[in-house]
Formats: C-alpha cells, sequence, structure tokens
C-alpha cells in the first residue's frame, strides 16, 4: 500500500475554481499555491518554475471569465495574447512531470478563449499530460465584475437588490458543474492518469432563464429579462469520465449559495 501524501503545484491557485481545488487537496495532499495575485514574480508568462519536490502540477492558471468577458469582442487579442504567452513558458517546463490541464466544452469554439484552449491540449498531449474539458461552474459567490460568473451573479443581485437583470431573455442552454464535483473530478484523472479526454459535466441542459425564475422563487426576487436573444453553444460531448458523477444537484447548489 502506498501511503505517501504528494505535494502538489497548483498554478492559478487564487482564481475561481483555483480556491476550491487547494481546500480539497489540502484535506489529505500537501499543496503549494501559485499565482499572479501572490506578487508579479509568479506571472506564468515569464515565471520559472522550482519544481523540486513537486510530484503533480495543476494548470488551472488562465486569462477567463464569465461569458460577457469571454465574448466580448473587445477582449479577443488580449485574452490570446496572454493566454498563448502562458502555454509557451510553462508548458515545456512541466514535461517530465504528472501534471493536469484544465481545459474548457468550448474547445472548439472560434474564439480566442477556446483557440488557446484547444492549443493547450494538443500541446499538453504531446507532453504526456492528462486533459480535462470543464462545463461551467459554479458554487461561490463573487463580487460582481466582468469576469464573474451567471449563476454567481443571479444570486448576488437577488439578495442585494430583490431583482436579478438579465443580459438576454435567457432561452441559452448551458450546463453546470459544482466546484466540489470539479475538483474531485480533477483528482481522480490527476491520480489515475487518464489518458483519454473527459468532460466534467452534469449532462443536463439547463436555460439561464430557468436558473433565474429558481433564484427568484426561493428569494422572492423579480426576473427582469433582457431583450437580446441567448446564444446557445452547444458543443458536442467528447466521453464520461469513469469513477466520477456529480454528486450536488443545481437546486441543491444553489440553495447553498443563497
Amino acid at each position: 500500500m502506498n501511503d505517501k501524501i504528494h505535494t502538489n503545484l497548483v498554478l492559478g491557485s487564487e482564481g475561481f475554481l483555483g480556491r476550491a481545488l487547494c481546500k480539497y487537496l489540502e484535506l489529505h495532499e500537501r499543496v503549494i499555491h501559485y499565482d499572479l495575485k501572490l506578487g508579479p514574480t509568479q506571472d506564468l508568462r515569464s515565471a520559472k518554475l522550482d519544481l523540486t519536490g513537486v510530484d503533480r502540477v495543476y494548470l488551472l492558471a488562465w486569462d477567463v471569465g464569465g461569458a460577457k468577458y469571454l465574448y466580448n469582442p473587445t477582449t479577443q487579442e488580449a485574452q490570446f495574447e496572454w493566454n498563448m504567452k502562458l502555454m509557451a513558458n510553462t508548458l515545456p517546463q512541466l514535461k517530465g512531470i504528472p501534471f493536469l490541464f484544465v481545459s474548457s466544452q468550448q474547445a472548439n469554439i472560434s474564439n480566442a478563449y477556446g483557440v488557446s484552449k484547444r492549443i493547450g491540449e494538443i500541446w499538453t498531449k504531446l507532453l504526456g499530460g492528462v486533459i480535462v474539458r470543464l462545463w461551467n461552474i459554479y458554487g461561490e459567490i463573487e463580487p460582481e465584475s466582468e469576469r464573474s460568473h451567471v449563476v454567481s451573479d443571479f444570486v448576488h443581485q437577488a439578495k442585494e437588490t430583490g431583482k436579478i437583470t438579465m443580459q438576454t431573455d435567457g432561452t441559452e442552454l448551458r450546463q453546470f458543474v459544482h466546484t466540489f464535483d470539479a475538483c474531485q473530478a480533477l483528482y481522480l484523472a490527476m491520480t489515475r492518469q487518464y489518458k483519454e479526454l473527459y468532460d466534467i459535466t452534469s449532462y443536463e441542459w439547463v436555460s439561464i432563464r430557468h436558473i433565474a425564475d429558481f433564484i427568484a422563487r426561493e428569494t422572492g426576487a423579480q426576473v427582469v429579462p433582457g431583450l437580446d436573444a441567448g446564444k446557445n453553444f452547444k458543443t458536442p460531448y467528447v466521453g464520461k469520465m469513469p469513477g466520477w458523477s456529480r454528486t450536488i444537484s443545481l437546486e441543491d447548489g444553489i440553495r447553498d449559495m443563497i
């Protein structure tokens, strides 16, 4: 029996998912936090990593945010440049060490985020790393900003203002996975060193309007839909991860946030 306590380097440790992953790993393993938010020397576009004593690396760091940031036409060039520099500096340093690249279901979409994630997948595969595609995550209340995510925005608005003001009419369909379930999946993929590409998602489509209406019923808030029709990005599945499935329903996860 191998009782070794592994040391994990989490690149992007202070991000939305990074914070949750660190807490999850710290229950039973050692974790090294690494993030630009911790200081300019930890800018992965140029930093030299010290991998001494590190057993596993999780690459979550990315220029990312919610849909209103990812699809903003004015941010596309900056997103692409940032993430390409991050990959070019970081990925070659991970050769020879077990690492996991967190990709996205948008990896086949022709925008800056999707294209850069697809390049990261190909590069990771060439280096022998593990890849998973993460769908929309939720589970933590974020300060409202250009980068915050839709479920958090709706809960925050409902609690603070009594209204949920939507950018669209909410007809667009999405799939969501709670951060706790996502962390379980990342850990499983890393420890089992899966070589196939898998989705981390609920495998259930839900409209954004359904989410707004549910939060409204739970909080007594009023839904104010937008005038623009929602856009669907129903990307195809790549595969279900063996040994993993969602444990937290969307309704229960949102109730916890409320």
